[in-house]
């Protein structure tokens, strides 16, 4: 099964079980952020991203300049290992990361979890 049904399959399945005043407050919410023109102005492929420097999972702080010298990067944001769907996406980039690399790439995925959240999260999804 595709990423992309993997999360729609999970969608559904949560979504049937919300009530439906939640499911109306979500809607709008989702139509508001839409129309907000934030996907627009959101990074795009192939954008220049800042240099910043990040903490790993292990706390050592990493320059994304510096794992840019080993090649491109692949750089997804996920909200923390907490999301069901961030854990979709997280297994499915560790299953692309031999292609990833055999075209000289590196994976990055960059959180707002601490550490040690972010250690649990690579250690649960095997990552």
């Amino acid at each position: 099964m595709s990423l992309q049904e993997q999360l729609n399959a999970h969608k559904q399945e949560r979504f049937a079980q919300i009530p439906d005043e939640v499911k109306t407050t979500m809607l709008n919410d989702l139509k508001q952020l839409s129309e907000s023109g934030i996907v627009e102005n959101a990074p795009k492929v192939g954008d220049l991203c800042p240099d910043v420097t990040l903490p790993n999972q292990r706390g050592e702080q990493v320059r994304l300049s510096s794992l840019l010298q080993n090649g491109p990067l692949v750089v997804t944001f996920y909200r923390g290992g907490w999301c069901p769907y961030c854990n979709l996406e997280l297994r499915a980039y560790q299953q692309a990361l031999p292609q990833i690399q055999a075209a000289g790439g590196s994976l990055v995925a960059i959180t707002p979890e601490l550490p040690d959240a972010s250690l649990s999260t690579a250690e649960k999804n095997e990552l």
